[in-house]
């Protein structure tokens, strides 16, 4: 008897729907889609324990007619194509027929909804694969999905789902791309019978972006640029400056009003920012293109995360082209312009392997497990016999010996200080703390203030931070960690991550980065000071985030560039 064999269709289904539904927050996703297909002016979230629970999505729209109700939950019974050619002008957020057929195939799910011309509303119940028949219900125009205990009937899947707050955070994420998107529709978003946004309608994006990430409106750009024959247009709300994050929570990318991930357009955006924000952190962006529908192919990946662009290429240097228009050419205040400088190919900086490109004559020091410990205190020596000479670009501390001179990075070198200080606190079991003269209060995105809710305060009181919440928004940090001179970057660098699994090393190391303020004057006695600190370190020659501290550049390489 043969091997091969027709798969039953409750396999079958059971398989696509792997392809779709992924988590809660692939439901949230593929219902939202279709409240906007239905032209709703508002959409309705509420969710229970991460949507693991409970997920029901309540729009305002056209509603679906009675007649269509027996086709709902079939495989590929759409409205929205008809012909293979329209697969390649589509214009609607789904198309394919699956989204509904797939939930039901992992969920029990109940269906009401009204169109404007009928008297009534229609409810449909879906478990286990059946569908009962349509029975009339009391409801307003529109449309409302109720999504019971996903994966209730694929155990297997059901175990792999995280924590209550992981997929929350999940959920959150997808319900903030289609909120800064179409800042024209009300959303409202409830998790746990509470109220997490409620955004009316907005005219621009800016206002929207700015109250869902709680962001000073005067620090973000607006950018529209638009092709003479109408056929590429781009629109940007980007971050200036002043607004950087420590991961890449806050950028977006839209293609006719799609979201999507494409690695080019992503690392083209970034590419722009590398000489205006330092270099560990990221720009806050939210790019819209809209091309022609034939130039996009969004019909590569099963949930549509990812699409094909024609002229690729052209699209990346057109973006990089009006990102540096308007970011850097047209400086905003409190904006450094930054002009292009040409490097030799010795003093470049490889960004794969962030490695120093030396040559011969000029010797880079950082610390390594293989350095004879011989050569590590001939430096220890000759540096502790250098005496201070200035500082330059308000960072580096320049260092006079015999035979060479020493360029310190104050930054970094106070990291490694007070990051090694406040472990060896750590180590006996208590941290010193200062209080401050003022509590310094922290607005929050609503990623970070969920992050403190559920786990940041009791963290941040392990390492010597104490808070409090003063609004729905907004932290207050009355005591930080003897040392720590920036403590509200040190509070986003922490609440900004998503695991929660921080020994005290991490946490510190994470509290500790750009510890310290920008522009800071320092003395003669405080630079010797900082200078013996360092050398007093386990790992002097590295901040606790593997940048160098120090620099050796030794006189002969200096006296080779006047030619004597």
């Amino acid at each position: 008897m043969g091997k091969i064999q027709t798969l039953p269709e409750e396999l079958i289904s059971k398989i696509a729907a792997g392809e779709i539904i992924e988590r809660p927050a692939s439901i949230l996703k593929e219902l939202i889609e279709n409240s906007i297909d239905a032209g709703a002016r508002k959409i309705v979230v509420n969710v229970t324990r991460g949507g693991k629970d409970l997920i029901v999505v309540r729009d305002d729209g056209t509603g679906i007619e009675k007649d269509d109700i027996p086709l709902l939950f079939h495989r590929h019974s759409t409205s929205k194509i008809k012909r293979f050619e329209d697969l390649f002008r589509i214009s609607s957020m789904g198309f394919r027929g699956e989204a509904l057929y797939s939930i039901a195939s992992v969920s029990e799910v109940f269906l009401r909804t009204k169109t404007a011309d009928e008297p009534t509303g229609w409810e449909v119940h879906i478990r286990n694969g059946k569908k009962t028949e349509p029975k009339p219900v009391s409801m307003q125009k529109g449309t409302e999905v109720e999504v019971h205990n996903i994966f209730s009937n694929v155990p297997v899947r059901r175990k792999f789902l995280k924590s209550d707050a992981t997929e929350f955070r999940k959920i959150l994420d997808f319900f903030v791309l289609y909120a800064i998107v179409y800042p024209s529709l009300h959303f409202v978003l409830i998790h746990n019978k509470k109220t997490i946004f409620d955004l009316p309608c907005e005219k621009l994006k800016k206002s929207r972006i700015s109250k869902i990430f709680n962001i000073n409106p005067q620090h973000l750009l607006e950018i529209f640029w638009k092709s003479i024959d109408n056929t590429v247009s781009i629109e940007a709300i980007v971050g200036d400056i002043n607004l950087y994050r420590p991961r890449k929570d806050m950028q977006f990318i839209f293609v006719n009003n799609r979201p999507v991930q494409h690695s080019g357009l992503s690392f083209t955006i970034n590419g722009v920012y590398h000489n205006l924000i330092p270099a560990e952190f990221y720009p806050v962006f939210a790019f819209f293109f809209n091309l022609k529908k034939e130039d996009v192919d969004i019909n590569v990946h099963p949930s549509k995360r990812e699409v094909k662009i024609k002229n690729e290429a052209d699209l990346l240097n057109l973006t990089k082209s009006v990102l540096e228009e308007n970011l850097i050419k047209k400086p905003r205040p409190k904006i450094l312009q930054v002009q292009s400088e040409i490097k030799s190919e010795a003093t470049l900086i490889s960004e794969k392997t962030e490695s120093y490109h030396k040559e011969e004559t000029q010797k880079t020091i950082f610390f390594q497990k293989q350095i004879e410990t011989q050569n590590h205190n001939d430096f220890k020596s000759r540096f502790l016999k250098s005496q201070f000479v200035a500082i330059v670009f308000q960072t580096y501390l320049i260092f006079e010996a015999s035979d060479c001179i020493f360029f310190v990075d104050y930054h970094a070198a106070h990291e490694r200080i007070t990051f090694e200080n406040l472990l060896i606190q750590a180590k006996k079991g208590k941290i010193k703390t200062e209080q401050l003269l003022i509590p310094a209060s922290i607005p929050l995105s609503t990623h970070e203030i969920i992050a403190w809710q559920s786990w940041g305060k009791i963290k941040l009181e392990e390492i010597g931070f104490a808070s409090t919440q003063w609004d729905d928004r907004t932290i207050a940090i009355y005591s930080c960690p003897e040392g720590i001179k920036n403590p509200i970057q040190a509070v986003r660098n922490i609440l900004a991550e998503s695991n929660i699994n921080f020994d005290i090393e991490t946490l510190l190391k994470k509290a500790c980065r750009n510890s310290t303020m920008a522009g800071e004057k320092i003395s003669n006695q405080e630079a010797e000071t900082l200078k013996t600190s360092l050398i007093s370190c386990d790992q002097p020659l590295v901040c606790p985030h593997g940048r160098p501290t120090v620099i050796e550049i030794n006189k002969r390489f200096i006296e080779k560039q006047f030619f004597r």
